[in-house]
């Protein structure tokens, strides 16, 4: 009798072991053709993500980050003119109160070059905290998160589509086809969505030193990071599982 329940364990542990081998030559060995060019525009369309200081970030054809900042134009004020020189070019020599020429200053503009000087003391700015510091990023992060959703979505919408076209013309269902094409989409999606936020983190590392602050006051972005982006993965696996 032992001898029979050990047989029939080995019998199921083959058959098991054949059955998962067959599941992952399937759905990770077999070679499928994936090549679709609408999935490929929606995995290379572009990130592009503003900075707090101005500069934009964006991941390239290769899925390499650009850092780009726009030139700043100092502003021009209409009409101004350097002291002392008239509209037309000419200098104009100035005329004392007791009407004698030259560049001497009145009493009246002493008094008024000592209140001026008063008044230009200078205010110091109050050191940011660690919290405003991030605070600075969190438009930039919640940007980046809706693109990669937006993504995302339009990635599971186009997955369905295709599979109920397939389903309603008759043809047969490749479980292992879909899971090779738009489970390796994801992955691809996916990191460009962590070059992006690797730029972003290193400009918040960045400001929290320039400020005397240990870069590892950003870690706290990088957990929420990475648990929204487990919560994305498992509503793709949702998703997936009502095809």
């Amino acid at each position: 009798m032992k001898k029979k329940l050990k047989i029939f364990l080995l019998i199921l542990l083959i058959v098991l072991l054949a059955t998962a081998g067959t599941l992952l030559y399937f759905f990770k060995f077999k070679e499928y053709d994936v090549a679709d060019e609408e999935v490929a525009k929606i995995i290379e369309d572009p990130y592009t993500i503003e900075m707090p200081d101005g500069t934009t970030i964006t991941v390239d054809a290769n899925g390499e980050v650009v850092e780009s900042v726009e030139p700043t134009i100092p502003p021009v004020t209409e009409g101004t003119s350097s002291e002392g020189t008239s509209t037309d070019g000419s200098e104009v020599k100035g005329t004392s109160t007791d009407g004698s020429k030259g560049g001497g200053t009145s009493s009246g503009d002493k008094s008024s070059s000592s209140t001026t000087g008063e008044s230009n003391t200078t205010e110091t700015t109050p050191k940011p905290t660690v919290s405003t510091i991030k605070q600075k990023y969190v438009p930039t992060l919640e940007n980046l998160q809706s693109q990669a959703d937006s993504k995302l979505n339009t990635l599971v919408g186009h997955a369905k589509k295709e599979y109920s076209d397939k389903k309603a013309s008759g043809e047969s269902i490749s479980y292992g086809y879909f899971y090779n094409k738009y489970v390796g989409a994801a992955n691809g999606l996916e990191a460009r969505t962590d070059a992006v936020f690797a730029g972003v983190i290193k400009g918040v590392e960045k400001d929290l030193v320039a400020n005397g602050y240990d870069k590892s006051y950003a870690q706290n972005l990088i957990d929420d990071y990475n648990a929204k982006k487990k919560a994305r993965k498992d509503s793709l696996l949702n998703k997936a599982m009502g095809l």
